[in-house]
């Protein structure tokens, strides 16, 4: 179904730098005279639980696969109900720190589980609703974990998964961007967050604008002269 609004979500592996990105991407949609929505994980009362679970919390039992990934979903499905779709329909610019895109990368490739599986959970439990734009942060999964051993904050359980795990998470989120070359747009991460986040800006503004100009303007975030 279209919405008025304008839906990107920002991925990548730990250490990509996507909540910096999330957040300047945000600041300069908004300079530039957007309407702007974050959406993040956290950000109901239910996924915060979730997030606060999944990433953090140490148990003697290991949490079931398929546990993990419904509760994500669990997660995403609040997340579309309270912020993501009616925010779309006033006709704002969302942007979602991660997405399905990370539960078939992570869940999917890092924990093996089948991702047309976990496609068809995503039809039923979010009504197949997907971004309009992903930007993938591509960066070396060495330099990734440089930049969190550089923050000298405590890695949560998947930041601490062995280097296979997230091999496999990098290898989907590549196939993904080859296979959905129309959605994905892969940017150098690697390169100063400066001059990273100007790209992204141009990249999503621009695709907004081709956007609006065979739609509907996309509400109040259309610049005025």
């Amino acid at each position: 179904m279209t919405r008025p609004g304008y839906f990107v979500s920002i991925e990548g592996v730990d250490g990509a730098g996507k909540s910096t990105q999330v957040a300047a991407l945000a600041a300069a949609a908004t300079t530039a005279g957007y309407e702007v929505s974050l959406a993040r994980p956290g950000d109901t009362a239910l996924g915060e639980l979730v997030r606060r679970f999944l990433s953090q919390q140490k148990t003697d039992t290991p949490i079931e696969p398929w546990s993990e990934a419904l509760l994500f979903m669990s997660q995403r499905a609040q997340l579309l109900s309270e912020v993501i779709l009616p925010d779309l329909d006033r006709g704002a610019l969302v942007i979602a720190d991660r997405y399905i895109d990370s539960t078939l990368a992570y869940q999917g490739g890092g924990g093996g589980l089948d991702q047309e599986v976990l496609r068809t959970l995503h039809r039923v439990v979010c009504h197949d609703i997907w971004p309009d734009m992903t930007i993938l942060l591509d960066i070396p999964l060495d330099t990734a974990a440089a930049r969190q051993r550089g923050q000298e904050l405590p890695l949560d359980r998947f930041e601490q998964e062995p280097r296979q795990f997230h091999e496999r998470v990098a290898a989907v989120f590549h196939e993904l961007a080859k296979s959905e070359s129309e959605r994905f747009v892969r940017v150098d991460a690697t390169r100063p967050q400066a001059e990273l986040s100007r790209e992204i800006s141009e990249l999503v503004l621009s695709r907004v604008s081709e956007q609006a100009q065979k739609t509907e303007p996309v509400s109040s975030r259309v610049p005025v002269a």
